[in-house]
C-alpha cells in the first residue's frame, strides 16, 4: 500500500485544464517535493490529496483509500498568504486546534493537552506559546502551523510552499523538523521552489507543468533537460552544477 498515489489524474476548471494525466506514487515515510512554476498545478495536487478537490478523471488515494475517508490521517497547511494572520489566537490555541477532530467541534479547546505541549516542544515554540500568531515571524508562523499538524497526529503531511520567503536559518530549522517527522515514518508532500533543498533531503521529486515532466529520486530527476521542460527556459538549468555542489554531490 502506498501513502500517496495519483493515477491518470486530470483536473479541469470549466474549459481550463489545470492538470493532465498525472501519475505518481510514494511509499510511507518519504519526503516528496512538488516543483514547478506558478500555476503549474502543485496546489491543486495537494488539495486533491487533502480531499478538498475532486479530480475530473483518474484516481487519488491516500493510504490506500479515497482522501475523504482518510481525512483524520491527513494534515494540510496552505500557503501563508491564504491564512488570515490577524485572527486573535495564541500559538497554544492554534496548536490545540489540531485536536478538534479528536475531541469534537463543539468542545472547548484543551490548551493544556499533553499533545499540545509535545508539538510545541518539537517545533521549538514553547517560549512563544502565549504569543499571538500575528506577532510571530514568518518562520515562527510556519512552525506553529506545523505544530498544529503534529498535534493532529496525522500520517500524511501536505504543505504548500512552507519555506517561501523564509530566511536561511528559519528554512533550515523547518526542514530539519520535517526530516525528523519523515524519520518517524510520516509522509511529507511539499510544494516548493527551492531546488537546492530537494537535492539535500527529499526522497522523490515530481516536476510539474500541468502534467508530469518527471518523477523519481532528485539526482535522477533534476537534470538540465527536465528543468528546461518544466520552466520553459534555461535560467534554472544553468545553475544546476552549483546546486549540486551545495548538496555535496560529486
Amino acid at each position: 500500500m502506498y501513502a500517496v498515489e495519483l493515477e491518470s489524474v486530470s483536473l479541469r476548471y470549466d474549459e481550463v485544464v489545470a492538470l493532465r494525466d498525472i501519475t505518481f506514487k510514494s511509499e510511507a515515510g518519504k519526503m516528496v517535493a512538488l516543483i514547478g512554476p506558478n500555476g503549474a498545478g502543485k496546489t491543486s495536487i495537494l488539495k486533491m490529496l487533502a480531499g478538498l478537490l475532486r479530480p475530473s478523471s483518474g484516481e487519488v488515494r491516500v493510504l490506500g483509500r479515497d482522501p475523504a475517508r482518510a481525512r483524520g490521517l491527513i494534515t494540510y497547511t496552505p500557503q501563508r498568504e491564504d491564512v488570515y494572520w490577524e485572527y486573535p489566537l495564541t500559538v497554544r490555541e492554534l496548536v490545540a486546534m489540531g485536536n478538534i477532530r479528536r475531541r469534537g467541534l463543539f468542545k472547548w479547546l484543551n490548551t493544556r493537552d499533553s499533545r499540545v505541549d509535545t508539538a510545541l516542544r518539537l517545533v521549538m515554540l514553547e517560549d512563544l506559546a502565549s504569543r499571538k500568531i500575528s506577532e510571530l515571524s514568518g518562520g515562527q508562523q510556519q512552525r506553529a502551523f506545523l505544530a498544529r499538524a503534529i498535534c493532529q497526529s496525522g500520517e500524511v503531511y501536505l504543505l504548500d510552499e512552507p519555506i517561501a520567503g523564509l530566511d536561511a536559518p528559519s528554512e533550515s530549522m523547518l526542514l530539519e523538523i520535517l526530516k525528523a517527522l519523515r524519520d518517524q515514518g510520516k509522509t511529507i508532500v511539499m510544494a516548493t521552489h527551492d531546488i537546492s533543498a530537494t537535492l539535500e533531503i527529499f526522497d522523490y521529486v515530481a516536476l510539474i507543468r500541468n502534467e508530469l515532466v518527471a518523477f523519481g529520486p532528485p539526482k535522477e530527476v533534476l537534470t538540465s533537460e527536465n528543468l528546461v521542460n518544466t520552466y520553459g527556459g534555461s535560467t534554472v538549468a544553468l545553475h544546476l552544477d552549483d546546486l549540486e555542489k551545495v548538496a555535496g554531490w560529486k
